[in-house]
């Protein structure tokens, strides 16, 4: 993250995610946040049991990215 933090990042920003600006690393954790967010929020999170976290979080990324390409990049940057 960039400022207003106790520690932050001093790679060159890349991206912005909800008007803060993160170098392409944060912005790749931050997403991860978000998608694990979402997966303990949401009552199908239930059915997430038999899968484990990181095939539940490539998968909607690519949903977000709206491709079912199952060799899309898992160090690809998505951004709803």
């Amino acid at each position: 993250m960039r400022s207003r933090t106790e520690n932050p990042c001093p790679r060159r920003a890349e991206v912005e995610i909800l008007g803060v600006a993160f170098c392409g690393p944060c912005a790749r954790q931050q997403e991860a946040y978000f998608a694990i967010g979402e997966l303990t929020q949401q009552e199908e999170a239930r059915d997430f049991r038999s899968e484990s976290l990181a095939e539940a979080l490539e998968r909607m990324r690519r949903e977000r990215a709206g491709s079912t390409d199952l060799n899309l990049d898992a160090d690809t940057v998505v951004l709803a």
